[in-house]
């Protein structure tokens, strides 16, 4: 079982991590729609350091309601390739593609994590992240799927 400071030291890398990612990709797509919805995936990257330093620390997490999963799963990230590396001359699509695949993770490591704890305020904490992360992953999916998915 991983231990929860542990749990609490990764995600909150990881956190940092897909922030910074978002921050600093979202200047790559032109469309402004993408770098808005890029910046505010940002900013709620960033409430998820928060959660994770706040149980660091042990401070109470209040969450006040129950995040929900989104109710659809458009499941374009698990068709899409894993092995892009992003370059300065990367196309604003595979800079989607590889925050799916950061999601898909997140959303993995996160949920292994949770089924560890079940029953404990760490799984309740995941799994409010988790969702987050799910209704990340429908975004991306979903600008993905207008805007690149079907270019010709």
């Amino acid at each position: 079982m991983t231990d929860p400071r542990t749990i609490f030291e990764t995600g909150l890398q990881m956190e940092i991590d897909a922030n910074k990612y978002y921050t600093e990709n979202a200047e790559r797509v032109q469309h402004r729609g993408t770098r808005t919805m890029l910046l505010e995936l940002a900013d709620e990257e960033q409430g998820h350091v928060h959660l994770f330093k706040a149980a660091l620390e042990g401070r109470t997490i209040e969450f006040g309601k129950a995040v929900p999963a989104p109710e659809f799963d458009l499941k374009i990230g698990e068709t899409l390739r894993d092995d892009i590396v992003l370059t300065e001359r990367s196309a604003p699509g595979d800079v989607l593609v590889v925050a799916i695949k950061a999601e898909m993770k997140a959303i993995q490591v996160y949920g292994q994590w949770a089924e560890e704890h079940k029953g404990t305020e760490i799984e309740a904490l995941l799994r409010n992240i988790i969702n987050e992360e799910k209704t990340h992953k429908y975004r991306l999916e979903k600008i993905y799927d207008d805007e690149y998915l079907n270019e010709n």
